[in-house]
């Protein structure tokens, strides 16, 4: 059977990271976002590492397009076997602020995405033929906190959805799986996208637990988020934390309020 793997959200960080992952474990991904130069270029790069790989453009949030990339992959490649949902909107924001309108456009990327295109892969082979389903989830889902409201409440419906979907494949061959990411990129070891990726290899082999939880076997206490907000409130901390881990500069420049208060924000 195809080892065919579906990417959907292959940027430049997890994506391409669990994208050479996985062909280096042996499957072929097919690298997939809206943005076709970037994914031609990600794809050129796996290429010169003498890895297999191949993309095409589509917006997740696009029923008819993912319905195109769908036939196009079996058409080319055979039915996929596995299809990896990490595409996300991750702005930070507070209850009352964002614009409902934003909200709307927020959950179709993090939820509705993610619930047509699993419905659309499985609809491409019968309920018996082995494959395999990963959502990237976050800690957020199971911490809201007022400066990632959008994120916790889209991150807990997508956490709903695929511990129903689960459930409903049970005693089927499909495997469906959530990547419950507790962590910010680049802020630790742990979290470097290479280290992130090897948690999806392992879940399409092992093909057992429902929720993994990354890095830890459990939800945090406390999240990612107040750990690092309680990092940033000591300035000798927080400056070996930025040389030790330069990525999180960017995210700090972003989100200000980590600097602004060390307090809990619930």
């Amino acid at each position: 059977m195809t080892k065919t793997v579906i990417v959907l959200g292959a940027g430049s960080g997890f994506g391409l990271a669990i994208a050479r992952a996985l062909s280096e474990a042996g499957h072929h991904p097919i690298l997939v976002a809206r943005n076709a130069q970037n994914l031609q270029t990600m794809t050129e790069q796996l290429h010169t590492e003498g890895l297999a790989a191949d993309w095409i453009a589509a917006d997740a949030t696009d029923p008819q397009q993912t319905a195109n990339l769908f036939m196009q992959v079996s058409r080319q490649f055979g039915h996929p076997q596995t299809l990896v949902y990490n595409v996300a909107n991750t702005t930070l924001d507070g209850p009352l602020t964002t614009p409902t309108s934003e909200i709307r456009q927020r959950f179709d990327t993090n939820v509705l995405g993610a619930i047509t295109t699993s419905r659309q892969f499985l609809d491409l082979a019968p309920t018996d033929t082995p494959r395999n389903i990963l959502f990237t989830g976050g800690g957020a889902a199971h911490h809201p906190d007022k400066t990632t409201t959008t994120l916790s409440l889209t991150k807990a419906a997508l956490r709903s959805y695929a511990l129903s979907l689960a459930a409903e494949m049970a005693g089927t061959n499909t495997y469906v799986g959530l990547i419950t990411i507790q962590g910010i990129s680049g802020t630790s070891e742990a979290m470097l996208p290479a280290n992130v990726a090897q948690v999806y290899v392992k879940a399409v082999k092992d093909r057992s637990t429902t929720e993994i939880f990354y890095p830890g076997t459990t939800a945090n206490s406390p999240s990612e988020f107040e750990q690092l907000r309680k990092l940033t409130a000591d300035p000798v901390k927080l400056h070996d934390f930025l040389v030790s881990h330069p990525r999180a500069k960017t995210f700090l420049e972003n989100h200000p309020e980590f600097l602004e208060s060390s307090g809990p924000s619930r």
